[in-house]
């Protein structure tokens, strides 16, 4: 008895050991830098120095014009381009759920394929199509016009909003398609039978039982806006119009750097989006109040679309062909020229597959893709062990303080990529860990901002596994470790999959973290494409673009079919 009682005391304490070893890992890579960063916003001197607090910092950010200018840019870009793209979204996930609209298939192929193109690219393709000298669109307007002057100027805040509206259409699509979905239509088809047009219904039943899901979506586009930064950089900074986001970059990356100034904006920054945050958690616990679905009566329909089915598939078709296809087209065309202009009959005979051959001799492509490579596998797989073993003790535990352990998991939500990569900086180069400037700290970086998203996709997979599975293995005497790695994971294969490939393609698609905290040798692909468009490298850089969507549309397929090939090898073992 007293054995037992023994062992029991030691399991207790080595729970409680490693509990607090996760968790002061976790407050390590989402709290410290941010705490560092806010201190040396009441700092004079130079990350790494020490000085007495100061609130000047504060005083120079508020009696500076650039503050306001960029806060309010900061909001009508985020809210103009959330509507752009909520309203797309909503659309399609409507016409696509809820209708007998043909050829559905083609729409959420387009959708899925819309996510593989990296935002830097996507910006880039319409700065082809809409320049104001060379943009295809607009030279094709001009000379159907006769017109000498552009009818289209992205390098403008209205050019920016609607960029980036059309560029994340695919969020409100995924999110609103699931609710729609999921609504018992039972009180539509009671306002349909007492007299009420299609039109009416839709917005005066439909539009009112998705206010949670739409009012939390609206606010997660929101707060994604607030931290774009490949918009505002490639067509704000060339206009003179900055947000939040590019006024840190251009505080810290352009001479004078003023690191303490730059702290200062990303308080502001950081309260806008702690702001949006809290909106979005108080919408989304709004969701129970809207609830139709019940055990009995609920059964899925569509609306008949009858005369108008055609024309709505060729409505969406046109959102599609402007929104997906005519960016990689563009692309896909300029990578095949030794210098970008616009299609014509002229011009076949210059179509060359050299910009391709040239990404395997240049020297710098491959250090990116290698070092890409190198930081997406490495952040990947720390990361999604991070996620399994802290969704594992969040859920399958009775430790004291797992809560809070989800908790500060989830934290770097709220950090906006641009005062991550700000935080990082500053703590680095403050205490005596000498990976700035190095893969390592990008690592780190990608680690913290995707560690909310694989704590969330392992939680899930974790809710639906049965605990006698791992009882039987803790009665056979296998330990922790051993039923982890014996049982637990085998069956969380599908989700650590999501985790792995999602923030190994993020690391080939993202360009605010990288853009701060690479240097000379560490670049990664978005950084150097970014580089290179603004050395006027046009097709080079497109060839590199197509390169890379090939690269990330390759990873996620095939590790798509190796999940659900282990997935199911999991299940029936």
């Amino acid at each position: 008895m007293v054995q037992l009682v023994t062992r029991a005391a030691a399991a207790i304490n080595g729970d409680r050991v490693f509990l607090i070893g996760v968790a002061s890992l976790i407050v390590y890579l989402t709290v410290v830098p941010i705490a560092v960063m806010i201190f040396g916003s009441v700092q004079s001197g130079l990350p790494g120095t020490w000085t007495a607090f100061t609130l000047d910092n504060y005083a120079r950010a508020f009696s500076h014009p650039a503050l306001y200018t960029a806060i309010g840019n900061s909001l009508i870009y985020s809210v103009g381009a959330g509507l752009i793209s909520f309203v797309l979204g909503t659309a399609l996930a409507w016409l696509t759920e809820r209708t007998d609209m043909p050829f559905k298939g083609i729409v959420y192929a387009s959708v899925l394929t819309a996510m593989m193109i990296p935002g830097v690219l996507f910006t880039i393709s319409w700065i082809l199509l809409l320049s104001p000298k060379a943009g295809l669109i607009n030279v094709w307007l001009m000379e159907l016009t006769g017109t000498a002057a552009a009818p289209f100027n992205p390098y403008s805040l209205g050019g920016m909003i609607f960029v980036s509206g059309i560029d994340d259409f695919y969020t409100p699509f995924l999110f609103m398609a699931a609710a729609f979905r999921s609504m018992d239509p039972s009180l539509e088809e009671a306002s349909v039978a007492s007299g009420a047009s299609m039109l009416t219904t839709f917005f005066r039943v439909t539009l009112r039982l998705m206010l949670p899901a739409a009012l939390a979506v609206a606010l997660l586009i929101f707060i994604r806006g607030i931290e774009d930064f490949e918009v505002p950089a490639l067509l704000g900074i060339p206009a003179g119009i900055y947000v939040m986001s590019t006024e840190i970059y251009v505080s810290v990356r352009r001479p004078p750097t003023d690191f303490n100034l730059a702290a200062t904006f990303s308080m502001f920054y950081l309260l806008v989006a702690l702001a949006g945050l809290y909106l979005y958690f108080k919408s989304t616990k709004m969701t129970e109040k809207f609830a139709v679905i019940t055990g009995k009566g609920f059964r899925p329909s569509t609306v008949r679309l009858g005369a108008w089915r055609w024309p709505a598939f060729s409505g969406c078709l046109s959102i599609i062909a402007v929104t997906v296809y005519l960016p990689l087209a563009v692309l896909a065309w300029t990578s095949l020229l030794p210098w970008y202009q616009p299609p014509s009959l002229e011009s076949l005979p210059l179509l060359t597959l050299k910009n391709f051959r040239w990404l395997f001799d240049d020297e710098l492509i491959v250090s990116a893709v290698k070092n890409n490579f190198i930081v997406g596998v490495s952040a990947a797989l720390i990361v999604t062990l991070f996620g399994a073993v802290v969704s594992w003790i969040v859920i399958r535990t009775r430790l004291p303080g797992r809560r809070i352990l989800d908790g500060l998991a989830f934290s770097a939500t709220a950090y906006p990529s641009m005062v991550l990569g700000l935080a990082l900086v500053w703590f680095y180069l403050t205490v005596p860990i000498p990976i700035y400037g190095t893969l390592w700290i990008l690592v780190v970086a990608y680690v913290t901002k995707r560690l909310p998203s694989s704590t969330r996709v392992c939680s899930a997979v974790m809710t639906q596994i049965r605990k006698e599975l791992e009882e039987a293995s803790e009665v056979c005497g296998a330990s922790f470790l051993r039923t982890f790695a014996s049982v637990v994971a085998p069956l969380l294969v599908p989700g650590l999959f999501v985790s792995f490939v999602s923030t190994l393609t993020m690391t080939f698609k993202a360009l605010s973290l990288p853009v701060l905290l690479g240097h000379a040798g560490t670049e990664l692909v978005p950084v150097l494409i970014f580089d290179m468009f603004e050395s006027g490298r046009y097709p080079e850089v497109a060839a590199l673009g197509c390169a890379t969507i090939i690269v990330i549309t390759a990873v996620t397929l095939l590790s798509r079919r190796v999940s659900q090939r282990f997935g199911l090898s999991a299940a029936s073992g």
